[in-house]
């Protein structure tokens, strides 16, 4: 069944399509002759729209993200910003772009748009400023699982896991930040060993709260799949482990 949306979620979606809109031109040195061939808009529209002389109607909205998505492809973009340092990836660039993080966020919201998100789950570090985009878009509570407990005045809920010889992650979230009403999506940047989504479940299972999925940039090889029981990940790009 396809969701109702309101009248103020109609507006919210039209207003994302601008800004997606504003985002791609950043990040693309397109002109507006250009963009309108590459996702078949109306030049003058498109002109319209990112000048903020005229706001999308929903079903325009609609048209319009559809178009970027499908013609610019977001994995695309999001490949020309990953660096590398020695051998790894580097998302920095790529997490430091205002531009580009309103993109990911866009892509990630189409993606469980229907899932009705209440709360946005990250470890720290990396992926904090994804998921704070993410958290704007879709008008949800933040919650970083930290892995020290900073604040010595409030309580914490802890879960960890081990797996030999030494291998140990623990995280730590305020208690009561997630609730058992709660539908939570976890946002990660790299998904490679599982270790870190393993937790993130666990924290999630612990208060009784619906795991509705996972938001990552990049996935590396599969074998993370043994120790992860998540029914929805969804990756922007997959790497193949050498």
């Amino acid at each position: 069944m396809v969701p109702v949306l309101s009248k103020a979620e109609k507006l919210k979606y039209r207003i994302l399509a601008i800004e997606a809109l504003r985002a791609i031109r950043r990040l693309l040195p397109y002109s507006y002759r250009r963009l309108s061939r590459e996702i078949d808009f109306d030049e003058t529209l498109l002109a319209r729209y990112s000048s903020g002389l005229t706001v999308p109607s929903y079903d325009v909205a609609v048209k319009l993200i559809s178009s970027i998505r499908k013609a610019l492809d977001p994995a695309r973009i999001t490949m020309l910003k990953i660096g590398e340092y020695k051998g790894l990836l580097d998302l920095t660039p790529l997490l430091s772009d205002p531009h580009m993080l309103k993109i990911l966020a866009l892509e990630f919201y189409e993606r469980f748009k229907d899932k009705d998100v209440t709360k946005i789950l990250v470890p720290e570090t990396s992926g904090i400023t994804l998921a704070t985009s993410l958290a704007l878009t879709f008008d949800a509570n933040l919650v970083i699982a930290r892995r020290v407990k900073e604040n010595p005045m409030i309580e914490y809920l802890e879960e960890h896991i081990v797996e030999p010889p030494s291998i140990k992650n623990i995280f730590y979230i305020p208690k009561g930040s997630i609730k058992r009403e709660d539908r939570v999506l976890v946002v990660d940047d790299i998904v490679q060993s599982g270790l870190t989504l393993s937790v993130m479940k666990k924290l999630v299972d612990r208060v009784g709260a619906k795991l509705l999925g996972v938001a990552a940039i990049v996935v590396v090889g599969d074998e993370w799949r043994k120790r992860v029981d998540i029914e929805k990940i969804e990756a922007l790009i997959t790497i193949s482990k050498t």
